[in-house]
């Protein structure tokens, strides 16, 4: 059975496990020939263990079926033009809260420039986690609907997402763009999912 149009979602201080080769990425990301020594792998699990007291994890999602949803998702149904039509959509923003950017801020008034860079290429990690933790709830009930989803997909348009904080009410978590149209915290995912009867699994 599709899953019809649900209330809001919302989860709090779920726990995250960044995963040490993802934050190495990201780092190279940041500084171009930044190398895996042992001294830097120390470094990292050890930013790793001390950002865990900092999060405020949080996330919100809703799940629509067609017609359902609100009208600026339209495209989103129909995003790949070869695809069957989907079932359901679920729309999610996820977040770590504030916490590391303050320990980054912290770094950076001491100069301490490469921690600060450690420290951003982590909380990437963790904002994607914070959406992989979202896409596993999804799973689980894909799973009790006998339907299957299709991979994270993120909103890239400025107005899609400010659409999709307006109709999560994300300030609840608190999650807005600033004024001068950051998302806050910088942190965060935002994004949709499609789903499917089984044997119309896409990706």
């Amino acid at each position: 059975m599709a899953p019809l149009i649900s209330s809001v979602k919302k989860i709090k201080k779920f726990r995250l496990q960044p995963r040490p080769s993802a934050v190495l990425k990201n780092l190279r990301a940041l500084m171009e020939g930044a190398q895996a020594t042992p001294e830097l792998e120390k470094d990292m699990e050890a930013e790793s263990r001390a950002a865990l007291p900092l999060l405020q994890t949080a996330a919100l999602y809703a799940t629509f079926a067609p017609g359902q949803g609100p009208a600026w998702t339209e495209p989103l149904w129909t995003a790949v033009p070869d695809e069957d039509a989907p079932v359901a959509l679920t729309l999610f923003a996820a977040t770590i809260g504030l916490g590391l950017e303050g320990e980054i801020g912290r770094a950076l008034e001491r100069s301490e420039s490469f921690r600060s860079r450690v420290l951003a290429a982590l909380g990437e990690e963790l904002a994607d986690q914070s959406a992989h933790f979202v896409a596993r709830l999804l799973a689980e009930e894909a799973k009790d609907d006998a339907c299957e989803l299709s991979d994270r997909r993120p909103l890239n348009a400025a107005e899609d997402q400010q659409a999709l904080l307006e109709t999560l009410d994300a300030s609840r978590i608190p999650l807005s763009f600033d004024a001068g149209g950051h998302l806050v915290p910088r942190f965060s995912r935002l994004g949709y999912v499609l789903w499917w009867p089984p044997t119309k699994k896409k990706k």
